[in-house]
């Protein structure tokens, strides 16, 4: 996300302070003409269009709409839908939430942890097939995506920067959970995440 924001953003600001850089030049010199100013103005415009898309995508990244409007479950199924269409890669998604309320913590980073999971399949396990199952269980949030692709060994697991694992890792320790990752060479890997609720959100 920071990369993001240091490539997107400050590129077209960098931009749009290079082109106010140069009308203010031209009209402090009385350099220009009418068209030529006409034109710069339509261009920063439009730099300004584009910057404004990229903040509202970046912002739907950081919290997406979704989960404020119809909550983790129908974001996830939401998010499996869009995976499998973009992918090719069959998506199901098993919930036994319903509409119970959730911390927007535990939820964001539920979300979160799911896309990065599914961003490592598709760069890693050349899977066909993905679940993913999310559950309350004890007081805490299960989310759990499961793969059938080719695993990974030993050698792998411990290189969590290349698996993009420890991202995943780092969101839940902000909110007291864990992620705990198996996989069996040839037989996939399951990704299992578990983060606490406060009393007030669990079920009775």
């Amino acid at each position: 996300m920071a990369r993001e924001v240091h490539d997107e953003l400050g590129q077209a600001l960098t931009s749009l302070k290079m082109d106010v850089a140069w009308l203010d030049k031209k009209i402090a010199t009385g350099e220009f003409q009418s068209d030529l100013l006409q034109s710069k103005i339509k261009t920063m415009y439009g730099c300004i269009d584009n910057t404004i898309c990229s903040v509202q995508q970046i912002a739907t990244r950081l919290r997406p709409g979704i989960l404020d409007d119809l909550g983790l479950e129908a974001a996830i199924e939401w998010q499996a839908q869009e995976f499998q269409e973009r992918t090719g890669i069959r998506c199901e998604c098993v919930s036994s939430l319903g509409d119970m309320a959730l911390p927007p913590q535990q939820s964001t980073t539920a979300f979160r942890i799911l896309q990065e999971s599914l961003t490592n399949i598709v760069r890693h396990a050349a899977a066909d097939r993905v679940c993913v199952l999310l559950e309350e269980n004890n007081n805490c949030l299960i989310l759990e995506v499961q793969d059938n692709g080719r695993g990974f060994n030993g050698g792998e697991i411990s290189a969590v920067k290349s698996l993009g694992l420890l991202g995943m890792r780092e969101r839940a320790l902000l909110v007291g959970g864990k992620v705990e990752i198996i996989g069996k060479a040839g037989k996939g890997t399951s990704v299992t995440v578990c983060l606490p609720l406060e009393q007030e959100y669990s079920h009775e």
